[in-house]
Parts: C-alpha cells; structure tokens; sequence
C-alpha cells in the first residue's frame, strides 16, 4: 500500500474536471477562463496583518476612516489601518470587479482560505453578479492564523478536509474551491507550517488541483518548499510560487528555482511604494522593475512558468480608495509590455495562456 493509500484510501481524483478550472459557480473550461488574474483577494479578514503605527503621533490614523487626506498615509503604512486590513463589502466588491470586467477582464483567483477569512456566499453571488470566474482557495494560511488545535490535526486530518472543499464544498456549502493555496510558510517555519504543506501536497496528488503556496520573506523559503513539494511526491509543474517580486529578483535564484518546475508568480503589480511596512529590510520593486524581470524571463525561454497579478488585499489598492484597481494590469501594464517590445500573443501567453495551464486540473493521475 502507498504512503497516499494509507493516509487517504486511494486516488480521488475527479476526472470530470481534467482540463477544467473549477470555479465557486461549478466547472469551466480552462479555454474560456480568459484574462485572468493569478493572485487576488475580493473579500478578506486581514487583521492578521494589522500593527500599530509606528509613530505614537500617528496612533490616532489606526482608526481612521480612509480619506483623502489620510490616503497617502494609509497607503505608506497600509498594515497600520483597521479599515484598510478589511476587505468586506460586497457592494464594494461588485462595483471594483465590474471595471475589471469591464477592462476585459474574466477570472480572478481569489486564494483566501482557513485564516484569512474565506467564505463561499459572497463569492457566489458576487460572481453572478459581475460574470466573473472567481477560483476560491482551500488550505490554511500562515502559522499565526492557525486554529487554536492545529497542533493536535494530523496529516490525513488536514489532507482530508482540503480534499473535501474540493470534492463537495467548503464549510457545509456546495460551492467547491478549485485552488489549493494559498498555503502559509514562514522563514523560519512555524510551527504547524510544514505540516499544513506536507497536507497540501496529498491533497494536490488526491485531486489534481492546482497547488500556491506562499513563501517566507527570504529566498531560502522558495527553495525549502520545492524540496518539500518534490519530498512528499507533488507536482511542481502544478505548483507556483507566490510573491516573488518581494522573496528575491536575482536573476541566478530565479532560474534555479525555475529548474524546479514551478510557476514563479509576479503578483505586487500595483503596488509602487518601495517600502514594505512586513519586511522593511526589502525595498519593493516597482512595476518598471517587475517588468524587466518579466522580459527577462522571455530572454531566457521561461516565459510559460510565470504569472501575474495584484495581490490586493487592503482598501488603498481599490479604485474606491484612491488604488489602481483589478484592472490594473489591463489596463497600465500590458500597453506597457506592449511599448517595451512583447507582441500580443506574448502577453496573451502571460494572462490568458498560462493561467488557464496552471489553474486547470489534471486528473491524468
């Protein structure tokens, strides 16, 4: 009997899905996912995230409502907030993805999961109401956001409940997620961490859905998870990597981690302030930056493992805060790659053509 075989009874794979993308409103073929989005949060809880200003001058913005006067402040300390950390209007929602759809835009993978606040309603109707393709997440997130009796779940109990968001629905609901991820690492790990990875693997063999796992804030994190992904039997061909943009942009690292296999995700687009209130040690690219990386990519034939996105998880990236939007990459980036030499088939490589690889299941077993 395999190590898979005793933890979870044998191969679970759906494979009505093979070839599908698995959306909150059901299956969709990963050749009408369209411009997608690889990496954006439309509802979620991200007091997690939330620390007190720096300034004890400041104290009082943490409460705040976000104004134009403040804006600037917010979007410099966006993890100083109450509001900005929250994402939680489904009125707001609908209206921000509408532009995005709009723009031309279709899918979002929206990879919010256990800890930061998932929930399934929403997204549906949200979903209806827009004409989005909204790919929710399964999982846990990072170790602080870890249900007080992590500790004592195994494996198999872990394994088999990610299984089971994906086979029948998340939370007593029928509304299924088609994203393992976006799994919580640390650098160094916390505790539970490895464990919750370790799950998530069983779980990407048992289904053949699509793996993203978020990394710690050093480049040792990216190389830890691949050799724990490859340890545990996964599918590093159906595994990204998440914020690379703020890991590491040295271009040796990059393509040793792409020799592992993995999609390599660009996912801060948008966000142009150098400095990164959870790791003021690294100084945030900005989008002319991520944009030589992703040329670089296509120089060096790695353009099929790469992906891109916002990351928006805070009110100030939101048009109705002052942000640039869901469409942002629509809209400012492509012209921009367009202007610096890639044709539209390049780009259509970038948002239609390995997103709909990646984000779709492959149940060949």
């Amino acid at each position: 009997m395999t190590r898979r075989d005793q933890r979870t009874g044998g191969s679970l794979l759906i494979p009505e899905l093979d070839g599908k993308a698995l959306t909150v409103l059901g299956p969709v073929d990963a050749s009408d996912l369209g411009i997608s989005l690889a990496h954006d949060h439309v509802l979620m809880d991200g007091s997690f995230m939330y620390v007190d200003p720096p300034e004890a001058g400041d104290r009082g913005l943490a409460d705040a409502e976000i104004s134009l006067e403040n804006r600037g402040w917010v979007a410099y300390h966006w993890t100083s907030n109450h509001h900005n950390v929250h994402l939680d209007s489904e009125e707001l929602a609908i209206a921000e993805l509408k532009r995005f759809v709009e723009a031309g835009g279709r899918t979002i993978v929206d990879p919010t999961n256990n800890g930061l606040g998932r929930d399934p309603g929403p997204l549906v109707r949200i979903a209806e109401a827009t004409g989005t393709h909204i790919i929710m997440g399964a999982g846990y997130y990072l170790g602080g956001t870890h249900p007080e009796d992590m500790a004592d779940r195994s494996i198999d109990d872990l394994a088999a409940e990610i299984i089971r968001d994906i086979e029948v629905g998340v939370d007593g609901t029928n509304v299924r997620a088609g994203l393992i991820g976006e799994i919580g690492c640390t650098y160094p790990w916390l505790p539970n961490e490895q464990k919750s990875l370790r799950a998530a693997v069983v779980a990407q063999k048992e289904t053949g859905a699509p793996l993203m796992v978020h990394p710690g804030r050093d480049p040792k994190s990216p190389e830890e998870i691949a050799e724990i992904v490859a340890e545990e039997g996964g599918d590093l061909t159906r595994t990204t990597i998440c914020h690379i943009d703020r890991t590491c942009t040295d271009r040796a690292w990059l393509s040793d981690m792409a020799d592992t296999g993995c999609y390599l995700e660009y996912d801060l687009f948008g966000n142009e302030s150098s400095w990164y209130p959870p790791n003021p040690s690294v100084d945030m690219p900005s989008d002319a930056e991520r944009m030589d990386v992703v040329l670089w990519h296509f120089e060096q034939g790695l353009e099929r493992q790469i992906l891109l996105s916002h990351d928006i998880a805070t009110k100030h990236r939101l048009h109705a805060y002052g942000g640039l939007g869901y469409d942002h990459l629509i809209t400012n980036v492509m012209p921009r790659l367009l202007q610096r030499g890639l044709s539209a088939a390049e780009i259509e490589l970038l948002v239609i053509e390995n997103p709909a690889r990646i984000f779709a299941f492959d149940t060949s077993g």
